[in-house]
């Protein structure tokens, strides 16, 4: 299990506001999770379009 930390949640809020300057909305959710994936080298798998928008404004690992 992966527990975040406020750190995470920081970087997170960081991510989400990097992709909603380049136009691209994120929602807070997904951007702990993309963080969390990031932070420990964890490619994410998804079916989910908004994490493909947002690999285009930020370095990730994903599966599709």
């Amino acid at each position: 299990m992966i527990s975040p930390e406020l750190s995470d949640h920081v970087e997170a809020a960081n991510l989400k506001n990097r992709c909603r300057r380049a136009g691209v909305q994120v929602g807070t959710i997904d951007a702990l999770i993309a963080q969390l994936a990031a932070r420990y080298d964890l490619a994410l798998l998804t079916t989910d379009k908004d994490f493909q928008s947002m690999a285009k404004h930020v370095e990730m690992r994903f599966a599709i």
